[in-house]
């Protein structure tokens, strides 16, 4: 069995329909980061397999997700955003799968749609792709990746060694680290074809919100990009990567600025700050979303 985690933030109505359409022999963790004590008190009250945790400030993706590592009982968790579907074959067939498969670090059910968007790569040429030929879990389409990008289960045993999350990422590149050092240890990462979940992206605040997370995306994004790279590849090449979103940034502001687009050159502005405050070493501090 697994621990089933979703991290909120003005997410009330993805959180609800969530935890309303789950078997409830699931435990689930809710990390909740807007300090709605209203959901806190709604859900604890009608599911017994659920429990809130109201958060002091916003710890972001990465000391949400290890915060509820930490406060789960069992060593696999399932790690989640809020906006996504997940079904209860999902979860049984996921269930069935690690109770065959031992030695895995992380292991993910695979996006309904791969033509829209996959939730993993495959980078090194030294990994197969072919499928795990167990019998047990054959019918799963079982196969090695070097990246899941979110939804996925944890092996605390294992990723206990490397640390779990990184908290200096708020936002984005913090699986992507993850999975570099995992893989550094040479720990296997699987995805499930034939296990299917549904992940709207970059949805997980309610609709009112959108400009802020907009907002909230660029800034974040560049910063944690710079910060990767430096972190496993050196400044010169980080700055390599980073370059052109800085001239992106500024050329789109000179363009909003031409035409007095004030929407446009916000987020531009966003996009080089969160830029010039990474390559500066300053943290990831950018909160629009704290005055609400």
């Amino acid at each position: 069995m697994f621990t089933i985690v979703f991290v909120s933030f003005h997410s009330e109505a993805h959180i609800n329909r969530l935890v309303s359409g789950i078997d409830q022999r699931f435990n689930i963790i809710v990390i909740e980061n807007s300090k709605n004590d209203t959901l806190k008190r709604d859900l604890e009250n009608k599911y017994k397999n659920v429990k809130v945790l109201i958060t002091k400030k916003n710890l972001g993706l990465s000391g949400s997700y290890n915060l509820a590592i930490k406060e789960s009982k069992t060593n696999l968790v399932f790690l989640n955003p809020s906006d996504v579907v997940i079904s209860n074959k999902c979860l049984i067939d996921l269930e069935d799968c690690v109770k065959q498969i031992k030695d895995f670090a992380i292991l993910s059910p695979t996006y309904d749609n791969e033509k829209v968007y996959k939730n993993y790569e495959i980078w090194n040429k030294k990994i197969t792709n072919f499928y795990l030929n167990d019998e047990k879990i054959k019918k799963y389409k079982i196969k090695e990746v070097d990246f899941i990008d979110n939804d996925f289960i944890i092996n605390k045993e294992k990723l206990k060694r490397i640390n779990f999350f990184d908290e200096n990422f708020f936002l984005y590149f913090e699986t992507m680290d993850l999975c570099k050092r995992v893989k550094d240890l040479n720990f296997k990462i699987y995805v499930c074809d034939n296990i299917k979940f549904t992940h709207f992206g970059s949805q997980s605040a309610d609709l009112k919100f959108s400009n802020e997370s907009a907002l909230n995306r660029s800034w974040h994004y560049n910063w944690s990009k710079f910060y990767y790279f430096k972190k496993h590849s050196g400044t010169i090449f980080a700055l390599r990567k980073i370059f052109p979103n800085l001239v992106r940034s500024i050329k789109k502001m000179i363009i909003s600025k031409l035409k007095n687009d004030i929407n446009l050159y916000k987020l531009s502005k966003t996009e080089f700050l969160g830029i010039a405050h990474s390559v500066l070493n300053k943290p990831s501090c950018y909160r629009p979303f704290e005055e609400e």
